[in-house]
């Protein structure tokens, strides 16, 4: 009997988790930060909601796509990592939904009133769940699984979104410098020209001086620019978990900065991607599934619990008895109303937080449409008439400074004009597409296919 109880004993004990301390060592940790690179990077999660198991380096040779560098971020970033995480803990109410109540040892010493004998009782009781509560419990937790892997693409998807606009204020950060610094260089050619035409004698003092203060004007435009695309540079490397200094190739040497124009969608094809793309709705949905379940069971349980199992007696007498036990509650006071009145309040709560959201994202789904088409009037409107004005007006003013038709001051200025406008079309390129990016975000989906590229100019 000893040996079969301390066997017992020894089943239990080797059923027990233990615990494993792991420590956390900052040190350990910022080199790892250090170390983070695309060299050998295994890709883990090419899109928002979709794992891909991936191997091999980038070809860094043509500089890293769209596609490319929301795949970096969702499998580097490091925020992306912790609310990953959440999913273990949703799986461990999953795990404790599936496993029985343990059962109970009930004991009880009668000794015999003025001495002798004494006699006892032991129960082993095994608690019946009610009907259907088992799945409920079950149901609750694949709820709330559900609703932790919508949260992860929730985040998934602003990171992306995080990503693909700075990668935007990148590019269109090393374009505004490349024309600053062009138009610098145009300057100093104009600065030197007239250097030579004062050695002539056919340019004064006062042109030169002007000359030479557009020229520090447009280096200080380019400096300032220059900071500008560092700092936004950094900005990316930190979204996709990279060093701050990591030097990251966004398009190959010489490659020409394009924009893609995507065709509108239609309102029904609109709140079809809503429905269907946006994850904090299918999280919402979930949470209403939780509250449901959890409503249900809290039904079930206004019933009386029961437990049963064998029950061994000894009696003051010796006699020994072994039958069955049983216990059950009765529900005289307490019938669960307090919970079942609280879970049906949370039920109704999480149907008009979800009516709310959709309401509220549709709407921005709408707004982000109708400033799309906006963006995308803009930038077909001075595609079609500001620029073809700005390269006539350049060429003309140019052939006119060099034969001497008009001052140094005049060809600055439309010099000057011309820059502004083409930095106006740059700004209105960019400005598409982080709306493009925007109506992404709030659908949940990718917009419909392109309808043309555009190329600042």
């Amino acid at each position: 009997m000893r040996t079969q109880l301390l066997a017992a004993c020894a089943c239990l004990l080797g059923a027990c988790a233990s615990y494993h301390a792991k420590e956390l060592v900052p040190e350990a940790e910022l080199e790892s930060l250090r170390r983070a690179s695309l060299i050998d990077l295994r890709v883990e999660h090419a899109r928002p909601g979709e794992a891909l198991d991936h191997d091999g380096p980038f070809d860094l040779t043509d500089g890293l796509n769209e596609a490319e560098l929301v795949a970096v971020a969702l499998t580097l970033n490091a925020g992306l990592r912790a609310t990953r995480a959440e999913l273990g803990e949703a799986g461990a109410l999953l795990i404790q939904a599936g496993l029985w109540p343990n059962p109970e040892v009930g004991a009880a010493i009668r000794p015999e009133v003025g001495g002798g004998s004494t006699g006892f009782e032991l129960d082993f009781l095994f608690e019946l769940l009610r009907p259907g509560e088992r799945k409920a419990k079950k149901s609750i937790a694949n709820a709330s699984v559900e609703e932790a892997r919508a949260r992860i693409v929730a985040e998934e998807l602003r990171v992306a979104a995080e990503a693909r606009r700075t990668r935007l204020a990148v590019l269109g950060g090393k374009a505004s410098y490349t024309l600053l610094e062009q138009e610098a260089g145009i300057r100093r050619e104009v600065v030197s020209l007239l250097k030579q035409r004062r050695e002539l004698g056919e340019a004064t003092v006062l042109d030169l001086h002007l000359a030479e203060l557009e020229l520090a004007e447009a280096e200080r435009a380019a400096r300032s620019a220059q900071t500008e695309l560092d700092s936004s540079r950094r900005a990316l490397n930190r979204v996709l978990g990279l060093p701050p200094l990591y030097d990251l190739p966004l398009i190959a040497p010489g490659e020409p900065l394009t924009f893609t124009v995507h065709a509108d969608p239609e309102d029904s094809e609109l709140d079809s991607r809503i429905l269907s793309g946006r994850p904090d709705l299918v999280a919402k949905r979930a949470a209403y599934r939780r509250t449901e379940e959890e409503l249900r069971l809290a039904v079930l349980r206004q019933y009386p619990s029961f437990k049963l199992g064998p029950s061994f007696e000894r009696d003051i007498e010796g006699s020994e008895g072994l039958g069955l036990g049983a216990s059950l509650e009765l529900p005289l006071f307490d019938r669960n109303q307090g919970a079942i009145a609280e879970k049906h309040a949370a039920r109704e709560r999480v149907r008009a937080e979800f009516v709310a959201l959709l309401h509220g994202v549709r709407a921005e789904a709408f707004d982000a449409r109708e400033k799309l088409r906006r963006a995308r009037l803009e930038v077909e409107t001075q595609q079609a008439t500001t620029m073809p004005l700005v390269e006539r007006s350049e060429r003309a003013f140019e052939a006119a400074f060099r034969s001497r038709d008009i001052s140094v001051f005049e060809w600055l200025t439309a010099r000057g004009q011309a820059l502004r406008a083409r930095r106006e079309f740059l700004s209105a390129l960019l400005r598409y597409s982080e709306l493009v990016v925007d109506l992404e975000t709030v659908t949940g989906a990718l917009p419909s296919g392109p309808a043309q590229s555009q190329e600042p100019k």
